[in-house]
């Protein structure tokens, strides 16, 4: 995902850095142990829009936008959305960690059943997110990460 920040910045609106103190803080508080690359992600960058339909729910997002992380999850559970996971992305699927494995899983976005694993952020990223908008938008073909 870096590499195609940097050759394509335009495609990456990002809210912008966070306290990852304060973050980690929140995490806490949740019981929400996320995976390092996910935490650093949302550190680094606070969530935000990629590839102009996609957005990466951040931990201080405005929540009446819907792309808080912590508000998102709550409307969520409360349609039935299963424990043990944190959603961190809405677009075209919702996407989401499994706390029990720190693994990515990708739902459908009329139901709540997992249809795809992922196992790490960059897999996440490399299968199912620039699959689908790599050509699209220009990017350079890249080999799959499955790591």
């Amino acid at each position: 995902m870096r590499q195609d920040m940097e050759l394509k910045p335009r495609l990456f609106f990002w809210e912008g850095a966070t306290d990852s103190q304060r973050l980690k803080q929140l995490l806490a508080e949740k019981g929400w142990a996320l995976p390092a690359d996910l935490f650093s992600l949302l550190a680094l960058t606070g969530g935000g829009e990629i590839f102009e339909t996609e957005t990466i729910l951040g931990p201080f997002r405005d929540a009446d936008q819907g792309d808080n992380l912590f508000t998102y999850n709550e409307e969520v559970r409360g349609r039935g959305f299963p424990a043990g996971y944190v959603i961190f992305h809405t677009g075209m699927a919702v996407s989401a960690v499994r706390l029990a494995d720190g693994r990515y899983v990708e739902f459908g976005l009329d139901d709540f059943k997992e249809r795809g694993e992922y196992a790490s952020l960059e897999d996440w990223y490399l299968r199912l997110i620039r699959t689908e908008y790599a050509e699209r938008y220009g990017l350079p073909p890249q080999p799959l990460s499955f790591a």
